[in-house]
C-alpha cells in the first residue's frame, strides 16, 4: 500500500495543529492537483480558521512581561467563581488549554488573596493563545450564570410611583381570582429596567462602575433630562390567561437610544447577562405584577402564571403619567429586602 496512504504528508497550523494533506483520487483529476501540490514549496496550503487575525485585540496582551529567562507571562484577573470551570473535573480543562497551547497555567487557590491566573510560556504567542481560550471559557461560564446586577432608572417618586398605588389598590379592590398583592412590585421599588450583568467580585464591579460613567459620551446627541410617557399595560407572553409577567408601556425615544447605545457596549465589555448578550435593542417596560414574587404556588398544578385578562380588559389603557430621568443607576438584584428604600446602588451615572 502506498506510503502516502498511510503516512500522508501534513500541514502544520497555527496553535500546535497538524492537518492532513489528502491525494486527491485519479478520478476527479488528481494528477493536476497533486502534481501542483508537489511543484508548490509551501505544499499543501489551508486557510486557518482561528488565525490571530480572528480575534480583536485584547488589552490584556500588552501585559505580557519577558522573564529574565526568556519566558513569557502574564497575570490575568479572573473572578474566582469561574475557577471551578476553567480548572474542570480532575483539572481535564486546565490540562487540555496547556497542552493545546503550550503554556503552564496556574490557578490560585481559593483561600489565596490573589485572583490572577498566571500563564507562562517560551513564547509569546502561546500566552496569547492561552488567554484567548481562557476569555472564551470565561464568555461561555459567564452566560450560565445568573444576574447579579442591573441598570435601573427609578421610578419610585412622584406622579408614577402614586398612580402606580392607585392601580394597584384597584386591582385588588376587584377580587380578581388568582391577583393578590404578593404579585405587585413594590412601589418603592418601581424603575426601568436598560441592562442586566453579571459582576462576580470588587474588581468587576468597578470594572462596570468605570465603563458606565464612559456611557456619558452617548448624552452628547440627547436632550436631557430625558421624558418618560408611561401609560397602557401589556404582558411578556401570548397567552393573557397564563401570564408570568404584566408591565406597563414605555415610550421615550431619547431613552431608548441611550439604552441600546449602552447595550451595545456593554456588550463589549464581557459583562453582560445571557439575556443581554445576542439582544439588539432593550425592551422598555415597568414590571407591574410578576408571578415570581409569589413565594408559593397556589397549587401543585400552578404553572407560576396569573390570569391577567381581566386586568388588561378594565385597566388596559391605564395612564401613569410623566417622569423625568436625570439619572441611571447600577442596582444589585434582589436586594430591596436590605435597605429601605429602591436597591442597593454600586453606581450612578448623573446628567
Amino acid at each position: 500500500m502506498s506510503r502516502k496512504v498511510l503516512a500522508p504528508s501534513t500541514q502544520r497550523m497555527s496553535n500546535n495543529r497538524n492537518y492532513r494533506v489528502n491525494t486527491v483520487h485519479e478520478d476527479f483529476g488528481g494528477s493536476k492537483w497533486n502534481a501542483a501540490n508537489e511543484k508548490n514549496s509551501k505544499g499543501y496550503q489551508e486557510p486557518d480558521l482561528y488565525a490571530d487575525d480572528d480575534f480583536e485585540d485584547d488589552s490584556a496582551e500588552s501585559d505580557i512581561e519577558q522573564l529574565s529567562n526568556g519566558n513569557y507571562k502574564l497575570a490575568l484577573h479572573v473572578p474566582k467563581s469561574f475557577y471551578g470551570g476553567l480548572i474542570g473535573l480532575k483539572g481535564s480543562t486546565k490540562r487540555r488549554i496547556e497542552t493545546e497551547t503550550q503554556t503552564e497555567i496556574y490557578v490560585p487557590r481559593q483561600n489565596e488573596a490573589s485572583n490572577d491566573l498566571l500563564i507562562q510560556s517560551n513564547d509569546r504567542k502561546n500566552v496569547c493563545a492561552a488567554l484567548r481560550k481562557i476569555r472564551l471559557l470565561v464568555d461561555s461560564l459567564r452566560k450560565r450564570m445568573r444576574p447579579t446586577h442591573f441598570l435601573a432608572v427609578p421610578l419610585n417618586t412622584g406622579e408614577v410611583q402614586k398612580r402606580f398605588i392607585e392601580l394597584k389598590q384597584s386591582i385588588l379592590d376587584a377580587q380578581l381570582p388568582g391577583i393578590d398583592e404578593e404579585l405587585f412590585t413594590s412601589e418603592r421599588c418601581i424603575h426601568l429596567t436598560l441592562g442586566i450583568y453579571v459582576l462576580l467580585d470588587d474588581a468587576e464591579r468597578k470594572k462596570a462602575t468605570k465603563e458606565l460613567e464612559t456611557c456619558r459620551q452617548y448624552l452628547a446627541d440627547l436632550n436631557t433630562p430625558f421624558v418618560l410617557n408611561i401609560k397602557g399595560l401589556e404582558i411578556m407572553n401570548d397567552d393573557p390567561s397564563a401570564t408570568r409577567v404584566l408591565y406597563a408601556h414605555v415610550e421615550s425615544p431619547e431613552v431608548q437610544e441611550f439604552a441600546d447605545k449602552c447595550l451595545k457596549h456593554f456588550q463589549g465589555t464581557g459583562l453582560c447577562a445571557a439575556d443581554n448578550i445576542e439582544r439588539d435593542s432593550i425592551k422598555l417596560h415597568v414590571t407591574v405584577l410578576n408571578a415570581r414574587h409569589r413565594k408559593e404556588k397556589l397549587n401543585k398544578n400552578d404553572l407560576n402564571s396569573f390570569d391577567a385578562r381581566e386586568i388588561l380588559k378594565r385597566f388596559g389603557d391605564f395612564d401613569f403619567g410623566t417622569a423625568l430621568c436625570n439619572e441611571v443607576k447600577m442596582c444589585v438584584l434582589n436586594s430591596s429586602k436590605d435597605v429601605d428604600d429602591f436597591y442597593k446602588i454600586t453606581s450612578t451615572l448623573q446628567f
